[in-house]
C-alpha cells in the first residue's frame, strides 16, 4: 500500500498540467450526497467551501467535523473541521481541511469566510454576498529512491479567494453563483517546470422548494481546462428528524473521447437530527476509481434543533 500511496502522490506532482491540486476537496456529507447542484441550497457552516454568501443564514454557533474515505484507498483520506457563527450582522466561518496520502503527500487549506445580507425587499426577496480567503499548502514528505537517494520536493503555499452570491426569491426558488480561486495560484515544486496554476472556475445553481419538506436542485459547474458538468439533486425531510438525499451528475464532458458520453456519477445519503446534533452520511461513485464515503457531524452548542 505504501507503493500505491507513493504512486498517487507522484501522480499529483508529475502529471502534465491537470489542475490536480486541491481537486478532491469537498466539505459536508449533505452537499456530497446531493451533488454539486446543492451549492444552491447549502445553508450550514460548510458554506465556507461551497458558497460563502450562504453563511448569511447562520444565526448561532455551529461546529462541524468531516471525515471521508475517497475511493476506499487505505492510505488516502480527507478530513475537515469548521466553526461558524454570527457577529456584527454577518455569518462567519473558519475551517481547516486536509487531503493526504499517508507519509507521502498532504494538501492543507485554511479558510476564513464571511457572508452578509446586502439587500432585502418588502416582497421577501433577499440578496446575500460572501467571500472566503483560502490559504493552501501542498507538501511532499521526503522519500528514498533506489540508486538516487533521498528526494525532497518540499512544500508550496499560496493564497486565493472565492466569492459568491445568493438570491433568495419570494417564489420558493433560490439562485446561487460562486467563483473559485480568483487569484489563480500557481503550485510549482520543480523549479523551471512552470508548475500548475489553478484556474478561476464559475458555478451556478438553483434550488426549488417544492414544499417545506422537499427541495429539488440543478446546477452547472465549470471544471479545470474549461470543461463543464451538469448536476441535479433532491432532498426530502421527514418530521425535521430525518432526511434522504440523492444526486446525479453528468460527467461526460470531463472524460476523454474514448469514454461513453452517458457516464454519470450517482450520489446519495441521509441525515439524522436530534437536539441540535446532526449526523450526515453520503456515498458517491466514480467511473474510474469506485465509491467514496463521507460522514459529517454538525453540532449546535445549546441543543437547539436545526431548521
Amino acid at each position: 500500500m505504501r507503493r500505491l500511496a507513493l504512486a498517487l502522490g507522484l501522480t499529483v506532482l508529475l502529471a502534465p498540467p491537470a489542475h490536480a491540486y486541491f481537486e478532491l476537496t469537498s466539505a459536508g456529507a449533505r452537499v456530497v450526497a446531493l451533488g454539486p447542484s446543492a451549492m444552491g441550497m447549502v445553508d450550514d457552516v460548510s458554506a465556507y467551501h461551497w458558497n460563502p454568501a450562504a453563511l448569511a443564514s447562520l444565526d448561532r454557533l455551529e461546529l462541524m467535523a468531516d471525515y471521508s474515505k475517497p475511493y476506499g484507498i487505505e492510505n488516502l483520506s480527507e478530513n475537515a473541521i469548521a466553526a461558524g457563527g454570527r457577529r456584527w450582522g454577518t455569518g462567519w466561518a473558519a475551517a481547516w481541511h486536509r487531503t493526504s496520502v499517508a507519509d507521502v503527500y498532504a494538501e492543507d487549506q485554511f479558510c476564513l469566510a464571511a457572508g452578509r445580507r446586502f439587500v432585502r425587499t418588502p416582497d421577501g426577496s433577499q440578496v446575500d454576498l460572501g467571500a472566503t480567503f483560502v490559504f493552501g499548502r501542498a507538501a511532499f514528505q521526503p522519500f528514498d529512491v533506489a540508486g538516487v537517494g533521498t528526494q525532497d520536493y518540499g512544500a508550496v503555499s499560496r493564497g486565493s479567494f472565492d466569492v459568491g452570491a445568493r438570491w433568495r426569491t419570494p417564489w420558493n426558488v433560490d439562485l446561487a453563483w460562486v467563483t473559485h480561486d480568483l487569484l489563480q495560484p500557481r503550485y510549482e515544486f520543480v523549479p523551471g517546470s512552470g508548475g500548475d496554476r489553478l484556474s478561476a472556475r464559475q458555478e451556478v445553481a438553483a434550488a426549488f422548494h417544492w414544499n417545506r419538506e422537499s427541495t429539488i436542485s440543478a446546477g452547472w459547474r465549470q471544471q479545470p481546462r474549461g470543461k463543464a458538468l451538469l448536476s441535479a439533486g433532491m432532498e426530502i425531510l421527514f418530521f425535521d428528524v430525518f432526511a434522504i438525499r440523492s444526486g446525479l451528475t453528468n460527467l461526460a464532458s470531463t472524460y476523454q473521447a474514448d469514454s461513453a458520453p452517458t457516464d454519470l456519477q450517482f450520489s446519495g445519503g441521509f441525515g439524522v437530527f436530534h437536539r441540535g446534533v446532526m449526523i450526515d452520511a453520503a456515498a458517491a461513485t466514480s467511473h474510474d476509481l469506485g465509491a467514496s464515503y463521507r460522514v459529517t457531524l454538525r453540532f449546535h452548542p445549546g441543543g437547539r434543533k436545526a431548521k
